[in-house]
């Protein structure tokens, strides 16, 4: 998987049942909570078997920012 930005995307608007976000979409602007954080957080490693955890959601924010953090976690696993 070559850029996982459409695929953390397509979560990150599950868990906060919305419309698919932008590159520069921030978490917490878009409804975000600590608690939607962790269930981001959980999917994300069920669904691409690498772990960020949800500190790192909450200070990442920006969906651009935790994709180039979820690549850089599948080319270290891979």
């Amino acid at each position: 998987m070559e850029h996982p930005q459409s695929e953390l995307a397509a979560l990150w608007a599950e868990v906060l049942k919305s419309e698919t976000p932008e590159g520069d979409a921030d978490f917490f602007e878009c409804g975000g909570t600590s608690l939607t954080a962790v269930h981001l957080a959980a999917l994300i490693q069920e669904r691409f078997h690498v772990s960020i955890d949800a500190i790192e959601v909450v200070t990442g924010r920006k969906l651009s920012v935790l994709s180039e953090l979820l690549g850089e976690r599948l080319a270290a696993a891979s």
